[in-house]
């Protein structure tokens, strides 16, 4: 009895080493070369001026909206329109209509920016990342300025400064937790061809993410409203690399007539209609492709939101 406890007493002793000395959980145990991400940028399309069978009210349009991100299979998700609905409390959550697992949610950022008014959720943007793999270091956002060659912490100094229509950008330090390799994300939303600033706030762009990640590996995702071979996207690749040149999908619908699409009005081989974006620096992209979900009313087969979902896998060396 006596050498058994004495046994047990040992067993015990070695395991309150082992704890002292810091073992590696299997998801934490430190790993040895490239890593590889998936990463998608979703515009969801704010649910407003929509037709009532069309609207995140009817429960088929919002499990078509989530599962087409779910479809992803992303570690990391950008988000552009979102607003007050689509945060973690907010009717139609995305959160609760996507059923991923491990995906830690970071979608409650304002934007809009107003004299007198608190700050909006209108055309918001917001991230999502697969938190068994990823650690979040830290994060924030600035508005990018429409006229000048800078950016702006505050509203109010943004309110007067930085042009409408207001554009933020997120950023996110990163550590993969595995190899313990640190990367940056950025997201952002430019203005249309219309509301003009594009091109002035990619430039910004490039320089706040230069003026955050340095040299560090750093992820482009977002809206930019701006084709291949236009001014804003010219800027972008000054700085950033594109690896989606030969997508066969656009990811912005051909048809303006409203904001619901069938499959059918999604473009093949329009470079026009290619302004979702994801870019990198210091890594690299490939297997560009996009996902098609659908819901069915009266016979027709329709998108959930007017942007395809782009995905591409990003290698961190």
């Amino acid at each position: 009895m006596m050498k058994r406890v004495s046994y047990i007493f040992l067993l015990l002793q070695v395991l309150v080493c082992a704890c002292g000395k810091g073992v590696d959980t299997p998801e934490e145990k430190q790993v040895d070369g490239p890593v590889t991400l998936t990463v998608a940028t979703v515009n969801v399309l704010k649910p407003e001026g929509r037709r009532a069978e069309m609207s995140m009210d009817q429960q088929v349009v919002r499990l078509a909206l989530g599962q087409s991100i779910v479809k992803t299979g992303a570690d990391i998700i950008g988000f552009n329109e979102l607003d007050q609905t689509h945060q973690i409390s907010g009717v139609y959550s995305l959160s609760s209509a996507c059923k991923f697992t491990n995906m830690s949610w970071s979608i409650e950022w304002p934007n809009d920016i107003h004299e007198s008014t608190p700050l909006s959720y209108s055309y918001a943007n917001g991230f999502a990342y697969n938190s068994s793999k990823l650690r979040l270091e830290e994060s924030g956002y600035v508005w990018l300025s429409k006229y000048d060659d800078t950016w702006y912490v505050k509203p109010s100094a943004a309110y007067l400064n930085a042009g409408s229509p207001e554009r933020t950008c997120i950023w996110a330090r990163m550590t993969h937790k595995a190899s313990k390799k640190e990367f940056w994300l950025f997201v952002t939303h430019l203005p249309t061809s219309s509301q003009g600033g594009a091109y002035n706030m990619a430039r910004v762009l490039n320089r706040y993410a230069e003026h955050k990640a340095g040299s560090a590996p750093a992820i482009l995702t977002g809206d930019m409203n701006s084709a291949l071979g236009s001014a804003p996207y010219r800027a972008l690749i000054s700085y950033w690399k594109d690896g989606n040149i030969e997508a066969d999908w656009g990811t912005l619908s051909g048809s303006s007539k409203s904001y619901y699409y069938t499959v059918d009005e999604f473009s093949r081989n329009h470079p026009e209609r290619r302004i979702d974006h994801i870019m990198t620096r210091g890594c690299t992209a490939s297997d560009y492709h996009t996902i098609v979900e659908t819901y069915t009313i009266d016979g027709v087969e329709w998108c959930p939101s007017d942007h395809l979902p782009l995905v591409a896998k990003i290698v961190i060396e």
